[in-house]
């Protein structure tokens, strides 16, 4: 399977000829191919060996560190020194322009391949393969443009990348369009992914669990007056169940197999990041480990840089604190006293010793560890983008919809199995609050919270807020060894967050290149 993987990427990578470096803007310099279009595309091979690179170069900068800072520290569930965890980003913030850069150049890629299928593939190729990857093209596109609206609200809408090489100045189209965009691309996705692909590759049921995400948060975005849009939530629902029921999804027995590289594209893993290590290509692997290992002898390579990392104070606490009760929580963030026999093998296993609650998901160890396959910034686990965790949880959310608390026996159903894995007590009645905080335990460190957060916002605005303060991002737990115990203490002054706050500024670099993206948005022109 290694063999394979490196085989696509690197056909992919001689394609796009993707610029991986982080320039300033990319409306600037817009990444675009590299070789002669009209003599790759000729066969279904070289079909599947194109898109191979939308599922892992083109999301390196947006995996770097984006999602654990946007989404996760911004969200208030991990804890790092970094301007998102206290509401200080600002417009030159680099993460940010990373966010964005990164997810509008996988606009690009997939354009590329949504155009060069379309013009230069010759009819020797079956209908269906062509359509198939088109699909797989505009899935992506559609994540992206889902995660640009979530964030940013109003956002240019690009469907030639090539164009922009001569006229970069192009205005922000509304976020309903932007939504309603990604929409489109999920249903054209639902509707076409149909070949029985490699594993690791989305199919139809990656598009519907998109479409029931997207759904709800149009529900949320496009909400008046605290009310959140019914026929969304109906729809949202529909995709859920659709999933639940007839896909060949199941949820995994053992939430910490979840997060062990063998277990790479298991029967709950919807989409997700296929990471390569040893390609020898910069931006092909997994770099999560380098940043979230709380310290270097964890994997042995020269990083182990996430000292600095921990869990929140509110995430702890969700999660039963030192306690092993949760299934999620040793598998989530390591404890003193914890011990993880898959990492340090060689040494026994590794017992943490550290005073705060560090990172433990996406940690994999050493290459001793894992048959090799890990180097300096580099291992070959997926990232999760979608699990079927999630469907049950959205669809619990969209039976919830506008009520203040419901006992549907569905909903139950759905957030109870997801419960019932990590050994949680079953709940018998549920409100906006129970879902969000079993997302937190459920799906904390990937890259979740910040886009709850800003569903909320668009919903109840002093909701947020309310829940920002509730998180109390000033407070940490600290393991106390002349107590025995963890201990909560103050480090760093509250935050006062307001309705400005959950507005995250378009990067400066973009708005110096394109000064078109302050204009008010303009209604794009769907065909």
């Amino acid at each position: 399977m290694k063999t394979l993987k490196i085989k696509y990427l690197l056909g992919a990578f001689l394609l796009t000829g993707f610029v991986a470096g982080c320039g300033d803007s990319f409306f600037s310099h817009p990444p675009t191919g590299s070789i002669v279009q009209d003599t790759f595309y000729q066969t279904p091979e070289d079909l599947f060996m194109a898109t191979a690179s939308l599922y892992n170069i083109v999301w390196f900068d947006y995996n770097d560190k984006a999602t654990t800072e946007l989404g996760d520290a911004a969200g208030g569930v991990v804890r790092h020194t970094v301007p998102y965890y206290w509401f200080r980003a600002d417009g030159a913030e680099p993460r940010l322009n990373e966010s964005w850069r990164s997810l509008y150049i996988v606009v690009n890629q997939a354009n590329n391949h949504i155009n060069n299928i379309s013009t230069q593939t010759p009819n020797t190729v079956p209908e269906t393969v062509k359509n198939h990857r088109i699909a797989e093209a505009r899935f992506m596109r559609g994540v992206a443009y889902l995660k640009l609206a979530a964030v940013w609200d109003n956002v240019p809408i690009i469907t030639n990348t090539s164009d922009l090489i001569n006229d970069p100045l192009v205005p922000p189209n509304r976020m309903q369009d932007v939504f309603q965009f990604a929409l489109n691309d999920f249903e054209f996705a639902a509707q076409h992914l149909v070949l029985n692909d490699a594993a690791g590759r989305v199919s139809e049921w990656s598009a519907k669990s998109y479409l029931a995400l997207t759904h709800l948060t149009m529900a949320y975005h496009l909400s008046s007056g605290g009310t959140l849009v019914q026929d969304h939530l109906n729809a949202a629902l529909q995709h859920a169940e659709d999933v639940i029921r007839n896909s060949p999804h199941e949820l995994m027995s053992d939430y910490s197999d979840l997060f062990r590289r063998e277990y790479n594209n298991n029967s709950e893993s919807i989409f997700a990041l296929q990471w390569v290590h040893g390609s020898g290509h910069w931006g092909a692997q997994n770099s999560k480990q380098a940043y979230y290992a709380a310290l270097p002898a964890l994997t042995g390579v020269g990083d182990g840089w996430g000292g600095g990392h921990q869990v929140s104070n509110w995430t702890f606490d969700l999660l039963g604190g030192a306690s092993s009760d949760d299934a999620r929580r040793k598998a989530t963030y390591m404890v003193y006293g914890d011990h993880y026999p898959e990492l340090r093998t060689a040494f026994g296993g590794y017992t943490h010793e550290g005073s705060r609650p560090s990172i433990k998901k996406y940690i994999v160890g050493r290459p001793e560890d894992n048959d090799g396959q890990v180097g300096f910034m580099s291992t070959d686990i997926n990232t999760y983008m979608m699990r079927l965790a999630e469907v049950y949880l959205i669809a619990a959310e969209a039976i919830l919809g506008n009520g203040q608390s419901t006992t549907d026996a569905r909903a139950l159903e759905y957030i109870n199995t997801v419960r019932l894995r990590a050994g949680a007590e079953p709940l018998n009645q549920i409100d906006l609050m129970t879902i969000l905080e079993e997302r937190v335990r459920e799906l904390t460190m990937e890259g979740k919270f910040f886009f709850d957060l800003r569903r909320v916002f668009h919903k109840n605005p002093q909701l947020a807020i309310d829940i920002v303060n509730h998180q109390q991002r000033h407070m940490r737990h600290d393991w106390n060894s002349e107590l025995g115990e963890f201990e909560l203490i103050q480090d760093g002054t509250p935050i006062s967050v307001i309705e400005e706050s959950f507005r995250l500024p378009i990067p400066e670099a973009e708005l110096t290149t394109n000064p078109r993206l302050r204009e008010d948005p303009v209604p794009y022109a769907f065909n």
